[in-house]
């Protein structure tokens, strides 16, 4: 891109994000018969967490829903040490409380959907989606995990068991399982997410996207999209550093008002009560987080789901979203894995 326009297009994203702060309305997601979803998760929780009553209505509307976790979330230092007990973990540690973070997924999809969730456990590396993303793009030059030392996918359950972890082999499997799912509904993270992984995946999610619908000129599908936020500043959702869970199901969850609007609109779902104790239940699942960080995941579960809905050209010129992204979140190279919250 020249440098002039490289400029300028910085130049109106710093200014977007300085834009003052104003209410944002939040319309109710419409949700047809027979909708196809597809949640797309950095980590094992991040689809209960996000999506839980999302997943439910789909289904409970006669449609399917595809769950994809890309990592095993395995890095998370404190939660290892306080899983094994060891103030040094080894590297057997790390890969055993992975694989005790890609069965709670299972547990929780099942809780869910009572089989009928199609879930892929990818089995990246923690951390690896940023790398990925911008220093590991080909096969002969993968991450490998300081943590795990594995370069490639080392788990026992994951689907992409011995695959490079590299980014070119990650964006080729979802536009894979966009191809095979055609989802009419696509929940990922947003790009703006104050998460390496999350903002990661939110921007493969785009590149997948973009390349899903290059493939499909004559047809082009048009799927809601859905960005979700886990991982925000100043405390957001209240209660998620009390310490303490709370119980703050009778309250609506919505998203922050100092979230940039960026040209797209909002949108949620309202969850029933039944809807409500059912992702407390699969929640409950993740018992390895439960442990450490049990205030943060019962922030979540209120009575509503909101999620940024972007508009269907949002893939398109994705070389000028991924140069920003690049630009101006260079605070996700300070080491996410040190990060409390994973």
């Amino acid at each position: 891109m020249p440098l002039s326009l490289h400029r300028r297009y910085l130049s109106i994203c710093l200014l977007l994000l300085a834009t003052p702060v104003f209410a944002v309305a939040e319309q109710t997601l419409e949700i047809g018969n027979g909708e196809r979803l597809l949640v797309l998760a950095p980590h094992p929780d991040d689809e209960s967490l996000s999506s839980a009553g999302l997943i439910q209505q789909v289904l409970e509307n006669g449609g399917s829903v595809r769950s994809t976790v890309v990592t095993s979330g395995d890095a998370y230092v404190g939660a290892v040490i306080l899983d094994s007990g060891k103030r040094n973990p080894s590297a057997a540690d790390y890969l055993d409380f992975g694989e005790k973070r890609l069965e709670e997924s299972r547990r929780a999809a099942e809780v869910l959907g009572k089989g009928f969730v199609h879930l892929d456990l990818l089995g990246f590396s923690d951390g690896s989606i940023y790398s990925a993303l911008v220093s590991h793009w080909r096969r002969n030059n993968p991450m490998r995990s300081e943590f795990t030392g594995f370069d490639h996918v080392p788990y026992r359950q994951a689907e992409d068991r011995g695959f490079a972890q590299d980014g070119q082999d990650l964006l080729n499997e979802l536009v894979g399982i966009l191809q095979d799912t055609k989802p009419t509904i696509i929940a990922f993270p947003d790009v703006m997410e104050n998460d390496s992984d999350h903002a990661g995946l939110g921007m493969f999610t785009l590149l997948a996207v973009h390349n899903w619908l290059l493939r499909n000129p004559s047809h082009r599908p048009q799927p809601k999209l859905l960005a979700y936020l886990i991982h925000w500043q100043h405390g957001w959702p209240t209660g998620s550093n009390w310490g303490v869970p709370q119980d703050w199901s009778g309250q609506p969850l919505s998203l922050p008002s100092d979230l940039p609007l960026r040209g797209h609109s909002r949108t949620c779902v309202n969850l029933s009560r039944a809807q409500i104790n059912l992702k407390r239940a699969a929640l409950a699942e993740y018992k390895t987080q439960q442990r450490i960080m049990g205030d943060f995941l019962s922030a979540f579960v209120r009575s509503s789901e909101c999620f940024t809905l972007l508009k269907p050209s949002a893939g398109n010129r994705i070389e000028l979203v991924l140069d920003h992204w690049r630009q101006v979140r260079k605070s996700f190279d300070n080491h996410p894995l040190s990060r409390r919250k994973i």
